[in-house]
């Protein structure tokens, strides 16, 4: 594990850390960065290979356990080069103080839809995010889709990206654990999950829709394909192309003065819902 002293700015050896707050400049590049503790942590533990590490001295002692652990050639974080540096001159290479001492620059691999359907008697639900354009809001809903133990995410390309930086920090560094695909386009991604039995519910704040309470409760008297719910753009809903692919639309019932929820409180809540009448396993 080579650790090596920064000491000024323009070292060769930060110049990708230079570009952490431009995202196009990132995904040229093939990086994604996480910043804070948790975040490295869960980077370091994830399925992702780590390119470096860029951390003061303090950020160092408290994750050098951690990072001299994952030595494994193949591992995510196998021969993670870690830069120390101090925390002005950290400020002044990245612009941005969210990460309180401590970066990690993780590679982006290829993804496809495949790993989320590659078990079909799975139980879990699949979440689904059809343009959904704000960062808090896809991070949000990773964090409640860990919490509420979903399979995974699938992404439509109109999304904002779960490795920007603040789709992470929003999601307490889930995007970074849980699996999760971008669909080129959505008959590629959401067709062979319904030839693989899932059974595709979109939410809709639409008055003819299912209410929820009423769809959870014959979740168990259903024939236990597995969910994937389908959440749309913040202004425009589930798009017409997806909704070719449903097989049904469930709405929470609201207040009539307010027109609708946020997307990633309304995910919360389904996800929730369906987690907790979800048959469980039969203990052994």
């Amino acid at each position: 594990m080579p650790v090596t002293r920064i000491h000024a700015i323009d070292d060769p050896l930060v110049a990708d850390f230079r570009v952490v707050s431009d995202p196009e400049l990132m995904r040229t590049r093939g990086l994604f960065v996480a910043e804070g503790q948790l975040a490295v942590a869960r980077l370091l533990a994830s399925r992702f290979r780590v390119r470096a590490l860029l951390l003061t001295d303090s950020a160092y002692d408290r994750l050098e356990e951690m990072v001299a652990s994952v030595s494994a050639p193949s591992a995510a974080g196998g021969n993670v080069e870690v830069l120390l540096t101090d925390s002005a001159q950290l400020r002044e290479l990245t612009g941005f103080r969210f990460h309180r001492g401590c970066l990690g620059l993780g590679e982006r691999p290829p993804a496809t839809a495949d790993s989320l359907v590659s078990v079909p008697d799975d139980p879990r639900p699949v979440v689904a995010l059809d343009a959904v354009a704000d960062p808090d809001n896809v991070g949000s809903i990773f964090r409640s889709a860990a919490a509420f133990d979903a399979a995974g995410v699938i992404l439509s390309a109109t999304c904002a990206d779960p490795l920007y930086r603040k789709a992470i920090r929003t999601s307490m560094g889930t995007t970074l654990q849980l699996p999760f695909a971008v669909a080129t386009e959505w008959s590629a991604a959401l067709a062979p999950l319904r030839d693989a039995g899932a059974r595709i519910v979109a939410l809709t704040p639409d008055a003819s829709a299912t209410e929820l309470e009423s769809f959870v409760s014959g979740v168990s008297a259903r024939d236990g394909r597995r969910l994937v719910l389908l959440f749309g753009n913040e202004g425009d809903g589930v798009s017409g192309e997806a909704l070719a692919h449903c097989d049904e639309r469930v709405r929470i019932a609201i207040d009539a003065a307010v027109d609708s929820l946020n997307v990633a409180t309304t995910a919360a809540i389904v996800l929730q819902r369906v987690r907790a009448t979800r048959p469980r396993p039969a203990a052994s």
